[in-house]
């Protein structure tokens, strides 16, 4: 092909490009299945976290990685647009949008050595494909950070081989840069430089490379890229969980690590070698491949003409493309390729199957003779092709979609319909359950009525308001993350004056005065009920707590159900930052058994992530509701309740003020069995702090005597004490005795309830012989005796006589 006279006179086409991307990703973003992605709902409340609270993100625990960049990119257009749909999906819409015309300046300098027209054409397919392709759009309405890589990559690609034609340092600094700053902008970028250094060597390999007379540049370019991955890589050294975090989460698992490698190595690759253009089954476009026949023809002629012609633009192309599905390789979640993973190579592919199509139109035309505008015949099949997969996603896919059961809460078409309803109603006091605003999507979406959170120890209702109350139709739905909702129908967030207050569960704070009203979702499935009630302004009693912890959180109090052997326990915990918190942190909650055995545990994101600690204003106290499940076989007894933090940077607990790993916030027990036998003696016997014993049973065992005592309370003791027994003989000394708190300390006096009966055995060993028994109570720590009465009367010494015993 010559250059002479380009069959397009003016380079108007990226805007062009830019255009036709535009219109038709936000048509795809309007007309496609409604919904909201959950993921980038939670980014989105980390950029409201920045606008409100100046929380500054490096280490994004959602995408655990540091890849912060989108965060601070929706905090500009949500602070412009507001928080919305549309604003959420503003910067994936635009940076798809501007892939297609970075996809065509990249193919201009890729393939310049080709002629300009040949480049141009390829640069002109790519963006098309790219602009049509369902596989990659799919990600504008997800709203999430995926497609920041592929306009990175693309940028960076054009300005080195721009820099490497023209050596301008400019163009150098800028490749330099787009490589550094798309680290921080997906988990996958991290394969991205070590992809192209090693595309870069397989181009510099091919003779007469431009790239071997261009060193000095790569380095520089290298340089700068390393200057902007450095804090990246200081977080890496100092913290190494994090470089390899995501890979020890559900985004799959490295294949070597699993049984029979080679076998599954050989089925990812033949699914990965399928999914160009036979079959790969993917959520985006079920059914279809990643290209469509006509791409596919082009791919295949590109890889053709890259190993035939072996020019150093065309085989690093090859080259990049093949590295950056290595990852996708090496990493295991299921045979099929995941979007996700791939997303990196996929500008590249189509790059390559731009050149493929050019390559057989340039071939065409020199062999009849055509003129250059019938090159608008190759692009008409390309946009032919992509408009049938276009229609194909908008008649089948959506339309199944839509009908898709559990759409309603996959889509987070619930949370959609209630945010509608709550904004329309801003100006009414409105109750919706705490486990629907921990969904991300309904925070983010009524984020601009109610910008502010804040904890609700004291909410600022006042009895007889009158309030609106939510109650989701499937509480017990998944999030969006498939986490449990953990709904409690006591527990809300009360949205009042711009405020969302997170109260503790308030089980007896409604009267409910009208009739339930639906609220349908999109999908016309019923997602909520709207009921009008009075609130009461009853408070839930709970004990103050004492637990401090070294980055500034502390328990302040705390609250629990009855703790019952298989069913679980409720815990509230009043949280309070006494200093603003500076890392993430999640919250650990045990029950811990007298031996310091955890009998159940639970590590949790506090408040599912939509009001991180380190946005709570100093000073500020937040309760954290969190359900442990406890084993049927529980043994009665004291149990401790313990608080931890966690944090999620440092890997390590956060230690509690003394040096502790967990601080002890109270006791809790799981209450004996009322035994229904009854003493063989019975007494009145009233010891201080209102225990009485009522009875005792005194009978021969084995080598010595056993010695059943029957104790009753008026009210729960203050403190623990212990049960001294002595066992005396004629002469006046005691041959044995039990120094011990009840049951062999498992049940202390400190847990036992007013009106309970406790009945302790024990065990003494006593030779044969006749003797006189005593009991008595005192304090282990001062020794000190609890005073006794019978019949009003003092007893000496404090010691109780159940008189005398023969032993045969």
């Amino acid at each position: 092909m010559t250059t002479s006279r380009p069959f397009i006179r003016r380079d108007w086409l990226p805007l062009g490009l830019f255009s036709f991307a535009l219109a038709l990703h936000s048509a795809r973003l309007f007309l496609g299945p409604p919904g909201i992605s959950g993921d980038s709902a939670r980014l989105a409340i980390h950029a409201l976290d920045f606008l409100r609270r100046n929380v500054w993100d490096f280490y994004v625990y959602i995408l655990f990685a540091p890849n912060p960049l989108i965060i601070y990119l929706d905090a500009v257009t949500l602070s412009a647009l507001g928080f919305n749909f549309f604003a959420l999906c503003s910067i994936p819409l635009l940076s798809a949008a501007l892939i297609s015309p970075a996809a065509y300046l990249a193919a201009r300098q890729l393939f310049a050595d080709a002629g300009r027209d040949f480049a141009r054409l390829a640069g002109l397919i790519a963006g098309i494909g790219l602009a049509l392709s369902t596989a990659f759009g799919i990600f504008v309405s997800q709203g999430t950070e995926h497609v920041l890589l592929p306009l990175l990559e693309l940028a960076a690609v054009a300005a080195l081989w721009r820099a490497l034609r023209l050596q301008r340092r400019a163009d150098f600094i800028m490749a330099g840069v787009c490589i550094g700053v798309s680290q921080y902008a997906y988990i996958v970028a991290r394969a991205f430089p070590v992809a192209l250094a090693g595309a870069l060597l397989a181009a510099a390999l091919v003779p007469g490379s431009v790239l071997r007379r261009r060193w000095r540049g790569l380095v520089f370019t290298g340089a700068v890229a390393a200057l902007l991955a450095l804090p990246q890589w200081i977080l890496f050294l100092r913290t190494p969980f994090t470089l390899f975090s995501r890979t020890e989460q559900t985004a799959g698992r490295f294949i070597f690590s699993m049984a029979d490698p080679a076998a599954l190595f050989i089925g990812k690759l033949a699914n990965l070698l399928l999914m160009f253009g036979v079959q790969w089954d993917n959520s985006s476009h079920p059914g279809m491949p990643l290209l469509d026949p006509v791409l596919f023809v082009g791919l295949l002629a590109g890889l053709v003409v890259a190993l035939r012609q072996r020019r150093a633009a065309q085989l690093f192309c090859v080259a990049i493309a093949a590295l950056l599905y290595v990852p996708e390789l090496l990493t295991f979640e299921r045979m099929a390729p995941a979007p996700t993973r791939t997303l990196a190579a996929l500008p590249f592919v189509f790059l390559l199957a731009g050149m493929g199509l050019a390559a057989i139109w340039q071939w065409v035309q020199a062999r009849w003779q055509l003129p250059r505008r019938y090159a608008l015949l190759m692009l008409g099949a390309v946009v032919l092709a992509g408009a049938a997969r276009q229609w194909d996603y908008a008649a089948r896919v959506t339309a199944a979609l839509n009908k898709l059961p559990g759409r309603e809460w996959d889509g987070s078409l619930v949370d959609m319909a209630q945010a509608e309803y709550i904004l329309q109603n801003r100006n009414r006091t409105i109750l919706v359950a705490s486990s629907e605003y921990q969904r991300p999507p309904l925070a983010f979406l009524i984020a601009d009525g109610f910008p502010e959170r804040a904890g609700g120890l004291q909410p600022p209702l006042q009895p007889g308001e009158l309030v609106t109350v939510i109650t989701p139709a499937q509480p017990e739905r998944p999030t969006t993350d498939g986490n449990p909702a953990g709904y409690r129908p006591d527990e809300w967030v009360a949205l009042k004056n711009g405020i969302a207050y997170l109260l503790p569960p308030l089980p007896d704070a409604l009267e409910y005065t009208g009739a339930a009203q639906p609220l349908p979702a999109a999908n016309g499935v019923l997602g909520a009920t709207i009921r009008a009630a009075r609130w009461r302004g009853l408070q839930p009693s709970h004990t103050p707590a004492a637990v401090a912890f070294s980055n500034g959180l502390s328990v302040n109090a705390y609250h629990s159900s009855t703790l019952t052997p298989g069913q679980p326990l409720t815990v509230t915990l009043y949280w309070q930052a006494q200093q603003r918190v500076t890392r993430d942190v999640q919250i650990l909650t045990q029950l811990i058994d007298r031996e310091g055995n955890a009998l159940a545990t639970a590590h949790t994101w506090p408040l599912h992530g939509v009001y991180r600690v380190v946005a709570w204003r100093a000073g500020e106290t937040v309760p954290l509701t969190t359900t442990l499940t406890i084993p049927a076989g529980a043994a009665p007894g004291a149990y401790r309740l313990m608080a931890g933090v966690w944090d999620v940077l440092r890997q390590e607990r956060v230690p509690v003020v003394g040096g502790e790993e967990m601080g002890t916030v109270g006791q809790l027990k799981i209450p004996l069995e009322q035994a229904a036998r009854l003493p063989d003696n019975r007494l009145a016997a009233e010891f201080d702090d209102g225990i009485a014993l009522t009875g005792y049973t005194l009978t021969p065992a084995s080598a010595g005597l056993r010695l059943t005592l029957f104790w009753n309370v008026r009210a729960a003791p203050l403190a623990d004490y212990s049960i001294f027994v002595h066992v005396v003989d004629a002469a006046g000394s005691i041959v044995a005795q039990a120094d011990a708190q009840p049951m062999a300390g498992s049940y202390p006096t400190s847990i036992w309830s007013a009106g309970e009966t406790v009945v302790d055995t024990i065990q003494l060993s006593v030779a044969p012989g006749d003797y006189q028994v005593y009991v008595g109570l005192y304090r282990w720590d001062t020794q000190a005796r609890l005073q006794v009465k019978v019949a009003g009367a003092a007893v000496p010494d404090n010691r109780l006589s159940l008189g005398s015993v023969r032993l045969p």
